[in-house]
């Protein structure tokens, strides 16, 4: 009885071990090793996809530098790599956005979508950064109409009407599609309409200046010059009136105070020790007054009118900055409106193709 009961326990121990797979060489193992890897690739890849879709752009760039981590040689390398910089454009980072752009550019070919795509890109966020002046020398000479578009609005942004015209002209021809004929549509009438834009006449805002101080810069909307000018002006005036003599006698005019008046006496004998009137009752036959009433006048007068003249010239001169500002404000806005995301529909590349 002892021994069957031990047999039977033999058999339920070795009844599991029976039911276990056994790997016969060391590739079984390493295949569904690799297997598990490419499960996780996957994942990490459609993880990343589904951040980047729904703008979580900072998890979406920590799952994107693990799976370079992880898997540095994977062909979707250079689409990862767009993708981190697609996340620090979302979040207005472009210097590392640029950076990131210019890794693939190094890694494909031109020919591919992924290299014109970071292209396009790469220049869109040096619109979005005002980098005018470096878009036009990097698409000087090209047939491509994407970058002829940006290069239209860079020359906008800059106000050159003609050229930005050209530039528009070029990338519509190029375009040869009645899509792209509608989207320019409205860039035209940015440039047909800055002519109807309101401006200052710069004769006319002297002429006010000229009558009223800091008059001016107030008809320019410098609201804070304008002030400052008739602020300064006015206490310079009251100045010079607060320091005008007052007549007490005759023509002579005095200031307030007495000690500023100072009479000479002419009509007198000096001795050795004292001085002597010529006339015995002690009074002078003349009195000569020595007023500094020039000392005090003057300065405020002076300053008063150069605060004037100052004002009338500066708001002559301010005004071509002034309509200059304008211009580019109704641009500016117009863009706003009209933005070059627009034309951001060439291919880009994904991490998921769809069947």
């Amino acid at each position: 009885m002892r021994i069957l009961i031990n047999i039977s326990m033999v058999s339920m121990l070795a009844l599991p071990l029976s039911g276990q797979q056994q790997y016969r060489t060391i590739y079984d193992i390493k295949d569904e090793w690799g297997d598990y890897t490419n499960f996780q690739r996957d994942e990490m890849v459609s993880f990343c996809d589904f951040l980047f879709k729904e703008k979580h752009y900072e998890r979406c760039l920590l799952t994107s530098f693990q799976f370079l981590y992880r898997f540095p040689n994977d062909p979707l390398r250079p689409a990862i790599l767009f993708y981190i910089a697609r996340c620090y454009e979302g979040l207005e980072n472009y210097k590392l956005s640029h950076r990131y752009y210019q890794q693939v550019i190094s890694l494909e070919s031109e020919n591919s979508n992924l290299y014109k795509a970071s292209i396009y890109r790469d220049i869109y966020i040096d619109l979005l950064s005002g980098n005018s002046k470096k878009i036009i020398l990097a698409t000087k000479g090209t047939n491509d109409p994407y970058l002829l578009t940006f290069q239209g609005y860079a020359f906008l942004k800059q106000l050159r009407w003609e050229e930005a015209r050209t530039a528009f002209i070029s990338a519509q021809q190029n375009f040869n599609h009645s899509h792209y004929n509608e989207l320019m549509v409205p860039l035209f009438q940015i440039i047909e309409n800055v002519q109807t834009v309101r401006t200052h006449n710069k004769y006319l805002v002297a002429a006010i200046g000229l009558f009223i101080p800091g008059g001016g810069q107030f008809m320019l909307k410098d609201v804070n010059k304008g002030q400052g000018i008739l602020a300064s002006a006015g206490l310079l005036v009251l100045a010079y009136n607060w320091s005008k003599t007052k007549t007490i006698s005759g023509s002579n005019r005095l200031m307030r105070h007495p000690s500023l008046s100072i009479p000479s006496f002419k009509n007198f004998n000096e001795g050795e020790s004292d001085y002597d009137l010529k006339n015995n009752d002690h009074l002078p036959s003349s009195v000569n007054s020595s007023s500094s009433q020039l000392k005090y006048t003057l300065p405020p007068l002076i300053l008063a009118l150069g605060v004037y003249a100052g004002g009338f010239w500066k708001s002559f001169v301010d005004t071509k900055d002034k309509n200059r500002k304008l211009v580019e404000y109704y641009t500016l806005d117009r863009i706003s409106e009209i933005t070059p995301e627009r034309f951001l529909d060439f291919p880009e590349p994904k991490l998921i193709k769809n069947n």
